[in-house]
């Protein structure tokens, strides 16, 4: 298994995967495929010429700011779920995020990300990783259900 920054050759997984988990609108599932690939910076998991995963984090309130928020992780099959893929992600995600940070000479000070309540597996890797609950959000994404508001620190 191995890990790298996604490219425009990649599109086609992000593609399906945006069609797979919000619905069929393919020219939403275009945007966030030129999002993930060609602005902000997208790490895919491998094996050989299969996408097992990807994890997308962005620049908030410019770089001076030292806030990433993660906006995206997926595990596409089923298959490939429980295997420690998640947790192998966000490592090279949070490398990436610190190596980018000091290359452009910047102090990055806090990396978001929320996840819904009953998505145990998720909140339970980015713990595993030294993020903590910062707050929640009620009927934030789906209404009668909290997503969690996950923080992890540099300052």
């Amino acid at each position: 298994m191995q890990a790298r920054l996604a490219n425009p050759n990649d599109r086609d997984y992000f593609i399906k995967d945006y069609l797979k988990r919000y619905g069929q609108d393919k020219e939403l599932a275009e945007k966030h495929a030129t999002v993930c690939t060609e602005i902000d910076r997208s790490i895919v998991l491998h094996k050989e010429d299969e996408i097992i995963g990807s994890v997308t984090w962005s620049i908030r309130e410019g770089i001076e700011a030292g806030l990433v928020v993660i906006f995206q992780m997926s595990i596409a099959k089923k298959e490939h779920r429980g295997k420690g893929y998640g947790s192998q992600l966000v490592k090279k995600c949070l490398e990436d995020i610190e190596n980018f940070y000091i290359a452009k000479n910047f102090h990055l000070r806090r990396i978001f990300i929320t996840i819904n309540e009953t998505n145990l597996p998720g909140r339970n890797i980015y713990k595993k990783h030294g993020f903590y609950i910062l707050t929640d959000l009620k009927d934030h994404r789906v209404v009668g259900e909290k997503e969690f508001v996950y923080a992890k620190d540099y300052f």
